[in-house]
């Protein structure tokens, strides 16, 4: 008898992991959409999803750009370039190969409805720009409060909202000059600086005005621990790095500096990472997870 139940069990457990075998598993991520949900068909067999950003793509979706002024970019596990889909694309099955593992997980969810929530705002603030909305005073809502950074050797990002030309020196507690230059554009890179422990003085200056505000160098592991999720094998870098600046901003303002370090290397060429540095360029936090 007992070993009839063995056998039962085992002939249960394999049909299991066969089914567990077919589920679909994230193969990649849309990394922007140029018109509303409704432009883009997403199906898993008998199953849609609606289409926004940083929403997984799984093995076996079948995507369709419905509009034909309408583009859908996306990024897979297996490939270093991102794939632009249009209607000319038809229907088209999403192929790569699975991660040995998967990595998808509730907190990178959480950043894409907060970059969502920050796409919205950008369209509405772009159309805002349009119209003039233009303002010329100094504006670095980013360093109203003081910030904390790691220590290490790099370059460090800085932004400001207004005007579009300052001057920006980065000064030792002791007065000393560590970094200048001219800003242009709303962000500044600093030369690479092997930031020690100790504070700094950070100052914005344009046309009179003057922006200054207290820098903290610390240790990396006195900044808060990332959570497990983040540190799962096989997301993709600039993911990791969205989702990375996401969780640190959600965590205190103080930490807006180095959230911006992780997203604005690739604000050139990732929407999400564009779309977190103007956000917290303009002061702005995502809502805890």
């Amino acid at each position: 008898m007992i070993r009839y139940v063995v056998a039962f069990l085992g002939l249960v457990l394999s049909i299991v992991a066969a089914e567990a075998g077919t589920q679909p598993v994230e193969i990649g991520y849309v990394e922007s959409l140029d018109h509303k949900a409704d432009a883009y068909s997403i199906r898993n067999g008998d199953t849609a999803r609606k289409a926004a950003i940083l929403a997984p793509i799984l093995s076996g979706d079948v995507i369709r750009v419905l509009d034909p002024s309408a583009k859908m970019t996306i990024r897979l596990v297996d490939r270093p370039d991102a794939v632009v889909l249009s209607a000319a694309n038809g229907e088209t099955p999403i192929e790569a190969k699975p991660p040995e593992k998967s990595f998808w997980s509730g907190l990178l969810t959480w950043t894409g409805t907060s970059v969502e929530v920050f796409d919205d705002e950008q369209r509405q603030q772009v159309s805002a720009s349009i119209r003039g909305d233009d303002a010329k005073e100094l504006r670095a809502p980013l360093l109203a409060t003081p910030q904390t950074i790691a220590t290490g050797r790099r370059a460090l990002a800085i932004g400001w909202l207004s005007p579009k030309v300052v001057q920006i020196r980065i000064l030792s507690k002791s007065g000393k000059v560590i970094a200048s230059g001219k800003g242009v554009g709303g962000l500044w890179t600093s030369p690479a600086v092997d930031w020690k422990a100790g504070n700094y003085r950070i100052e914005i200056a344009a046309s009179g005005e003057k922006v200054t505000q207290t820098m903290q160098a610390v240790a990396p592991a006195k900044l808060p621990a990332l959570p497990e999720a983040l540190e799962a094998p096989g997301i993709p870098a600039p993911l990791k790095a969205a989702s990375t600046g996401a969780w640190l901003a959600s965590q205190d303002p103080r930490y807006l500096l180095e959230a911006l370090q992780n997203v604005a290397p690739d604000a050139g060429t990732s929407r999400p990472a564009r779309l977190l540095t103007i956000a917290f360029i303009q002061g702005k936090r995502p809502a805890p997870p």
